[in-house]
């Protein structure tokens, strides 16, 4: 008997671990993320976590209770990281040791429940998937979050197959991460979860069906411990939940939803509603995985961990929509990832497909790469340049930006990352207007001359015509080619 488990351990381990390829995927995923940390600027989000993170610990507690939306665990470690100093590039690191550390418990997830074949596909698709490259070097919660997700899972998978209380506590303290990092990952991760946990209740393996059972049994202490532990962030939660949404709700559903997200779950990483070859290569593999899935009981979670995930948040989201954001189905859209992993070891696998899959992994993987270039040549804004010009003019000359994006987002490498930007005695002030062009007339000092910042965030029609006269310098590599208008003296005193 423990001869019997001696061998099916060793086995599992010969599945899941060790091995050349592994350390190269592993290697690559650390690599490409690693590239180019600073050839991009932070974009508003990122601007606005590291204006916060900076303050002090009382601001940073008390803005994220009053604005509830985001969850407290990715600021507090940024902020104890901040304490040593790092550079703009340097404070993305984080986020690449939690996003290498996603592929690999990713990688291994699959591996075991679906042989070391899946595991490395899926550890390598997601290495390469550009929407994973972008989110583990952003100055964001979601690599965070995406990691503490699959680790949660992977925990829970350890733990059925040999329940032993180091592992209870290990899933625990994943589970409990996940709350406190990101919400719509602890949405995904009690699908997902609920999905292993009720498969494994009808395992062939003895020990895995009685460990599951066991578990199922016992679930609602599992879960009020965790709420033990949530306590001091559930009130937060409650209170976001019954906020006013900040948008309307998106469009109705279709194909063209759809496409939008196998494009930038594929091999794009591109907020696209229209499909072209990327998108019907990634499909072919998600269908791929789909039924190999299906046919398997120990990987049915991935379904439910995909579709049910982005079925799950855009029910969600039309009920509290937050500007339709596509980065809000990330938590579903690793799981896709997933299914296209399976997918292509499941045609590799089959010597009749074997033709069929090779040709799609090579196309698959030329994709990817494509992907990961677009998104390193033009993917991202860069507000550095416009403010290098700013620098160089007069100091006499007062600067105004058109809405709040424009504004942190130019103050911030204008002014520097101190909270609130440009309001320091002693440096030169920048103020927005809202798009408002009596707001700039009265805020305008008679006699001197002024600039104008138009770029990312709401237009406004009214204050772009009023300035159309006036000449003006573009910054494309901002977020909404960004210009600058150069406004005369003379105007101001009309």
């Amino acid at each position: 008997m423990n001869s019997g488990a001696g061998l099916r351990d060793a086995s599992r381990r010969e599945v899941v671990t060790g091995g050349l390829p592994w350390a190269l995927v592993l290697t690559a995923a650390l690599a490409i993320r690693l590239s180019g940390l600073g050839h991009f600027s932070y974009w508003l989000d990122e601007v606005l976590e590291t204006y916060l993170i900076r303050s002090r610990w009382g601001v940073l507690w008390s803005s994220l209770r009053d604005q509830g939306l985001q969850a407290p665990l990715d600021y507090a470690i940024r902020k104890a990281f901040e304490s040593f100093g790092p550079g703009e590039a340097a404070r993305r690191v984080p986020g690449v040791i939690w996003g290498v550390g996603c592929v690999s418990a990713f990688g291994l997830l699959f591996a075991r429940r679906a042989g070391r074949a899946a595991g490395l596909a899926c550890a390598a698709m997601l290495a390469l998937a550009p929407y994973h490259v972008r989110y583990s070097q952003e100055v964001r919660p979601y690599s965070l979050g995406l990691f503490l997700l699959a680790v949660s899972l992977l925990s829970l998978d350890r733990f059925l197959e040999r329940p032993e209380a180091r592992r209870l506590a290990l899933l625990y303290a994943a589970c409990l991460g996940t709350l406190y990092a990101l919400y719509l990952a602890a949405l995904v991760l009690l699908l997902a979860a609920a999905s292993i946990l009720l498969s494994d209740c009808f395992d062939p393996e003895p020990g895995r069906r009685a460990a599951a059972r066991r578990f199922l049994k016992w679930s609602p202490a599992f879960a009020a411990t965790l709420a033990v532990g949530y306590l001091p962030w559930w009130p937060v939660l409650v209170r976001a939940l019954g906020l006013p949404p900040d948008s309307r709700p998106p469009a109705a559903a279709g194909t063209a939803r759809v496409v939008r997200w196998f494009a930038y779950f594929g091999f794009r990483g591109l907020d696209l509603s229209t499909p072209g070859a990327p998108e019907l290569i990634f499909a072919l593999l998600v269908a791929a995985g789909g039924v190999a899935a299906w046919r398997r009981p120990r990987l049915r979670f991935a379904l439910v961990w995909s579709l049910g995930g982005l079925v799950a948040i855009e029910i969600l989201e039309r009920r509290h929509s937050q500007f339709d954001s596509i980065f809000h189905w990330l938590p579903a859209g690793l799981g896709l990832t997933g299914l296209a992993g399976v997918g292509a070891a499941t045609l590799l696998g089959r010597r009749m497909f074997r033709p069929v899959g090779a040709a799609v992994l090579v196309a698959a993987l030329f994709a990817d790469v494509a992907g990961v270039r677009s998104y390193f040549q033009a993917g991202r804004a860069d507000w550095r340049p416009l403010a290098r010009f700013l620098a160089s003019t007069p100091g006499s000359t007062r600067i105004f930006t058109e809405n709040p994006y424009t504004l942190f987002c130019a103050a911030f490498y204008f002014c520097g990352p101190d909270w609130p930007p440009c309001r320091q005695p002693g440096r030169r002030e920048m103020l927005d207007v809202h798009g408002d062009v009596p707001t700039l007339l009265q805020a305008w000092d008679r006699g001197q001359d002024a600039w104008l910042v138009l770029g990312a965030g709401p237009r406004s029609d009214a204050l772009r015509a009023w300035s159309s006269r006036f000449p003006s310098t573009a910054f494309p590599t901002a977020e909404g080619d960004a210009m600058v208008r150069q406004l005369p003296a003379e105007v101001a005193a009309k």
